[in-house]
């Protein structure tokens, strides 16, 4: 796997700070020569821009550091209230917090992947399929009104992303969604034909491990971006702005017949 592919996503937070001081540096040294406000933050939003580009981030990313200067620069205009950035502060908490102890940051599956995990899915049989990490719900929600015969389960630990996400479950229709508030850690990958991640490199040794070990012989694993610590089945190219893959696994039956006796 390439070094763009195996980055964390955190990582792009980090390079985001990053663009941000440049963004405040380059809003300083404007000011300073020319006392235009307007002029320092375009110019100060453009080099947030341009620096994000150069390191590589995503399109999102990109635009993010683009408005950043200009949004702050108008909520500090207007003299927005002390506790609409406590509760924008709390909501960013709820929902990366688990990064710290799990090491893996909320990202959710970019769109350019659901057409092609819903093509591993059959559409003539029932199913179960799992998304550890599921986020917002947001591909469960595609594939259970693509696959009518399928059962989505998607567990999360982020607790704004799974409010959102288990609202959605109550009023889709069909409901064939159910999320869960819970860790990857104390699920039984028995009860599943499909399970798929998109997490992180910290924790694929240990949920390789437990995928072997549980999941049922024609089960399938499916893994975006990060692979195991095993060479995948085969490996589906993501045509977006990370050149990605969804690595397969296919579950087999280990070989456990005594040798030929002499």
């Amino acid at each position: 796997m390439s070094t763009r592919s195996s980055r964390a996503p955190l990582l792009f937070f980090l390079q985001t700070v990053v663009c941000q001081a440049i963004a405040v540096s380059v809003l300083f040294v404007v000011w300073q020569l020319v006392q235009s406000l307007p002029f320092a933050l375009s110019t100060s939003a453009l080099a947030g821009f341009a620096t994000a580009h150069l390191l590589g981030l995503s399109a999102p990313w990109c635009v993010l550091n683009l408005v950043l200067p200009p949004a702050l620069a108008a909520a500090l205009a207007v003299q927005v209230p002390a506790w609409v950035f406590l509760v924008l502060f709390l909501g960013s908490l709820l929902t990366y917090a688990p990064a710290f102890w799990t090491r893996v940051p909320y990202y959710p599956t970019h769109r350019a992947a659901y057409a092609l995990i819903l093509a591993e899915l059959p559409h003539d049989r029932p199913f179960t399929f799992i998304d550890i990490g599921c986020g917002t719900g947001d591909l469960l929600l595609f594939l259970s009104v693509r696959r009518p015969t399928g059962r989505f389960i998607g567990v999360e630990i982020g607790l704004v992303p799974w409010f959102i996400a288990k609202l959605r479950s109550l009023l889709a229709r069909p409901s064939s969604v159910t999320v869960h508030f819970q860790t990857m850690w104390g699920l039984d990958l028995a009860r599943y034909d499909f399970v798929y991640t998109f997490l992180s490199p910290a924790p694929m040794e240990r949920l390789w491990a437990k995928a072997k070990e549980e999941m049922k012989t024609g089960s399938t694993f499916i893994t975006n971006t990060f692979e195991t610590p095993e060479q995948a089945s085969y490996t589906i190219a993501i045509k977006n702005e990370r050149q990605t893959a969804l690595y397969v696994h296919r579950i087999v039956q280990e070989d456990t017949q005594n040798p030929t006796a002499s």
